[in-house]
């Protein structure tokens, strides 16, 4: 087995008993050469012609080829190996995810004489963490969803060697291969998207704000929207503007902030969404309060018990964006902003 690696592609030379969801000689095939190839991000032509160019020049045959597409460059792979494992991965996503650029590609190479059940176990089981990477790295669907994966996503499980020796019929996460493929792709992938995309686990919270569609101008237009100037002390709200972001900024980087927004984010689209809360929580019933307490929390740990007052002020006329948001996040975002505005104008 030889892997050969170029800014537009990835191959691996071998023989190979393959099998994938590759967009070309998918399904199980006999093969001598793996092939992920670097497209344009807005590609949209025939991907069968592009291959068999490739062949052409490259002086491959296609019925011995199995090859999958990716915008990702190819310096962004991440190879790792474990033991007679070795995975070779490409992770870019595109905003929103559905774009050409969202795309996963994982070559399992397996120095292991695999039965296609076992091969399948394989492709479960590298799914499987993928979409464990995925929601390690809090990555959604443009519809608020966790993401599992894309549409363009593609495994192939390749293996060589020990032809002559009895097949395993098992290789699933029960199993020690299994449970190193899943732990190796998991990190693979993530490993990948922070290359690729710069994707942080730890990111900042306002970034993961952003992902969703709440966005800091907006936030600080809400805030600005019912501000009230003392008399006497008239500042113009364009002046305001860049010292509201710069609070809001401060105030999300301090990590009891960042986990109670959080929690909101959490409580908003893994129990009021997936209707765990039952009709209570989606219809935002009177007996739940417990979207007022975050938000109050928030205001007070940033303002003290002057922001009370504020937020009830933010809450009860919901400006801006809290008249978009749902049940959890217009409570913790304007207990951000009354927060905010309380600490930045007493």
């Amino acid at each position: 087995m030889e892997i050969a690696r170029t800014n537009d592609y990835i191959a691996v030379y071998g023989d190979f008993s393959v099998l994938s969801s590759a967009v070309y000689n998918g399904g199980f095939a006999r093969a001598k050469t793996i092939l992920n190839l670097t497209v344009s991000s807005g590609f949209n032509g025939n991907p069968f012609e592009l291959f068999e160019a490739f062949f052409n020049e490259n002086g491959l045959r296609g019925d011995e080829t199995v090859g999958m597409l990716t915008a990702v460059e190819m310096e962004h792979a991440r190879i790792v190996e474990n033991k007679e494992v070795t995975a070779i991965i490409t992770a870019g996503l595109g905003k929103p995810l559905s774009q050409v650029g969202s795309t996963v590609n994982i070559i399992l190479v397996i120095n292991k004489n695999l039965s296609r059940s076992a091969m399948a176990n394989v492709i479960i089981v590298a799914t499987e963490a993928k979409a464990a990477a995925f929601f390690d790295l809090d990555v959604h669907y443009p519809n608020g969803e966790f993401a599992t994966g894309d549409a363009t996503d593609a495994v192939v499980v390749a293996c060589y060697g020990h032809t002559n020796e009895k097949e395993e019929l098992f290789a699933g996460k029960a199993t020690e291969l299994g449970q190193r493929i899943y732990k190796l792709v998991r990190a693979g992938v993530k490993d990948a998207l922070y290359n690729y995309n710069g994707l942080r686990m730890d990111r900042p919270i306002l970034e993961r704000l952003e992902e969703r569609g709440i966005y800091l101008d907006e936030m600080v237009a809400t805030a600005l929207e019912l501000y009230v100037p003392v008399a006497g002390e008239d500042e113009d709200k364009e002046a305001l503007k860049p010292k509201v972001a710069a609070i809001i900024k401060k105030e999300c980087a301090d990590a009891n902030i960042a986990l109670l927004l959080a929690a909101a984010l959490h409580a908003e689209e893994q129990e009021i969404r997936k209707g765990r809360a039952g009709a209570a929580g989606s219809e935002d019933a009177a007996c739940i309060v417990a979207d007022e307490l975050i938000g109050i929390d928030i205001a007070e740990y940033i303002g003290g018990k002057k922001a009370l007052f504020n937020f009830v002020y933010y809450d009860t006329r919901k400006p801006g964006i809290l008249k978009k948001l749902g049940v959890f996040m217009d409570d913790a975002i304007g207990g951000l902003i009354a927060g905010c505005m309380t600490k930045l104008l007493e």
